[in-house]
């Protein structure tokens, strides 16, 4: 398996947004729009929160966006609600607008998507199932498409992220703000990652990068000796500055090649996904050049999964499609519950954990994801035969089901175009909505996690009219710094406490002290808050994980430092308090 790594054709350009912060922009400079165009291409944009100093302790970042997507229009959406209709109708919208500079993820607030959708499911299981059954078949293919559609987009961005450069400089993104961005993108798929702590997701990316290379390793080895049993030819493919995620199997044109023989291969068959070639005519006679056979991903989790069969056009397309009519006949049609059918779904569980034993890629989510990353790498190159592109555009089309889909292709043209538009907006406008942001992160920091909650339920229910922010004030930058730090300091400290070692094997006592020292010498001037109880929770379990007497000692000092202001405020050591007025008169309940 080659070296998986980041390509230099992939890099990070920073233009500055005022004087505190700056959009960091993720180009391909080795891709067909490029080659074509003669610029590169834009495909991720961040923006970071830098607050105006060099330090990376502080540093945030705020919005995701996507470059590449294209936002359905009305003619899409209509079609989306139409349920069993899956085909994509055109290209997609060429009109690029103010709309398209909307973010993909807002880094700040990952809860109020997973608030969103739990409010609109509770509406389709309480309001809209209950009515007639074109209503609740309507309103469930369009929520399907819907969110199928944002799945893609969401791997889009990952897949782009994966390949990007990273450094400690101030023009990229470093290893952790990039585990971290992945992480918040991967996050977003599952139910309730929203509520993940930003330390967490840190881990969470890591761990992600991790089983990635694990699951490639794997498939890449299983698909060659695979191939080696069933006398196919293995070869890897490199889409896009890509490597190691892709392969094609190829039928031999050597004469000399032999039908494989011997033990039963009935699994391996059923593992490739397509029909045995050696039982064909045309195959037997030995064709002059190798024929293409298959284009596999090796990113699904569980095997090598089948993306192209050269021999079947609508084999895939059938089995997606099969699998999307099961889903929107029992729940759209027929209206079986998870909580009143529940047997049925436990049935269809266990038939689907019995299908992937046997070989069969069951993971419709996985599926899309591996389908979003070849769709958009097959878009960006530049270097497999132009004829032998084109083909396997066409049948990389037939799997787009989902109305709501534009072409990648056309996608990645208008890229440049939203780009523009953005930069454009680098200026005031930029700039009064990062100032928003940071006055909704500093009531965020102020807030008990009871108040937290209540007003994101709040901002969820106004359909995101009211947001909860801190006053604007000459101090919001010294504010924000001094929580910023605490937070950096307090995720440095928990990693420690969670490692359950003694805390001095993997850094040096000093570097702990330091940590120690200067969150406790903010923490002191910041009225109390969860924070506190956090920091002296952590430091308790640091002190009883070491073994040396005098970190020990520190960590009683941090501890008892805290405890003065507490008392200070006449609250009880040891009980778990809100932030009282002195926070209150800071905030603007009604700043919309």
């Amino acid at each position: 398996l080659p070296e998986i790594g980041h390509q230099s054709s992939y890099y990070w350009k920073s233009v500055p947004v005022g004087d505190t912060a700056e959009l960091l922009t993720l180009f391909c400079g080795d891709c067909a729009v490029a080659a074509a165009t003669g610029k590169d291409t834009p495909l991720v944009a961040i923006l970071r929160d830098t607050l105006g100093d060099p330090a990376t302790e502080n540093d945030r970042l705020i919005y995701v966006w996507l470059l590449t997507y294209s936002h359905p229009n009305l003619g899409q959406r209509l079609l989306s609600a139409v349920p069993f209709f899956y085909w994509r109708v055109g290209k997609g919208s060429a009109h690029v607008g103010q709309g398209d500079t909307k973010p993909l993820l807002d880094l700040t607030a990952p809860q109020h998507p997973v608030l969103t959708g739990i409010s609109r499911d509770l509406l389709q299981y309480t309001l809209l199932d209950p009515m007639t059954t074109p209503i609740r078949a309507t309103s469930r293919a369009y929520r399907t498409n819907e969110m199928d559609h944002e799945r893609l987009h969401l791997e889009e961005a990952i897949h782009y992220l994966r390949q990007a450069p990273t450094s400690p400089g101030e023009t990229s993104l470093s290893a952790t703000q990039l585990d971290t961005v992945i992480a918040r993108l991967e996050l977003r798929k599952k139910l309730l990652g929203g509520f993940v702590s930003e330390h967490d997701a840190t881990r969470f990316g890591q761990q992600e990068n991790f089983e990635q290379e694990q699951t490639r390793t794997r498939n890449w080895e299983l698909l060659r000796q695979t191939a080696e049993r069933t006398g196919l030819v293995f070869e890897p493919l490199d889409l896009a500055g890509t490597s190691g995620q892709y392969a094609m199997l190829w039928f031999p044109a050597d004469a000399s090649a032999q039908p494989p023989a011997g033990a039963n291969l009935g699994a391996a068959w059923s593992l490739l996904g397509i029909r045995n070639p050696w039982k064909e005519q045309r195959f037997v006679e030995k064709p002059e050049t190798r024929v293409p056979l298959g284009v596999y991903s090796l990113n699904y989790p569980r095997q090598p999964l089948l993306l192209i069969d050269f021999r079947d056009k609508l084999h895939l397309r059938w089995h997606e499609m099969t699998q999307r009519s099961i889903n929107e006949i029992t729940s759209g049609v027929i209206g079986i519950s998870h909580f009143t059918n529940w047997y049925y779904y436990v049935g269809a569980d266990l038939y689907d954990f019995v299908a992937a034993r046997h070989g069969r890629a069951m993971n419709q989510a996985e599926r899309l994801d591996c389908y979003s990353q070849f769709r958009v790498a097959l878009a960006l190159d530049q270097q497999l035969d132009p004829a032998l592109r084109a083909e396997m555009q066409q049948r990389v089309d037939s799997l787009a089901i989902n109305p709501l889909e534009a072409a990648a292709k056309h996608e990645v043209q208008a890229a440049d175009a939203r780009y523009a538009l953005l930069t454009a907006q680098t200026g005031e406008k930029l700039t009064k909505r990062l100032d928003k942001e940071r006055r909704t992160e500093l009531a965020r920091f102020q807030n008990s996690r009871r108040k937290e909650l209540f007003a994101d339920v709040l901002h969820d229910a106004t359909l995101g009219v009211y947001t909860r922010r801190a006053k604007p004030g000459d101090d919001l930058l010294s504010q924000l710094n001094a929580y910023r730090r605490i937070q950096h300091d307090l995720n440095f400290l928990d990693k420690l406490a969670a490692a359950g070692t003694p805390p001095e094997v993997a850094y040096q006592p000093a570097r702990i002290k330091t940590s120690m020292d200067e969150l406790t010498s903010m923490m002191r001037q910041l009225p109390w808050n969860d924070t506190r109880a956090h920091a002296e929770r952590t430091l308790t379990r640091v002190r009883a994980l070491s073994e040396d007497p005098v970190l020990q000692a520190d960590c009683t000092s941090a501890i008892a430092s805290l405890r003065p202001a507490r008392r200070e405020l006449g609250i009880a050591a040891g009980t778990r308090a809100e932030a009282g007025p002195a926070v209150d008169a800071q905030l603007a309940p009604e700043d919309f």
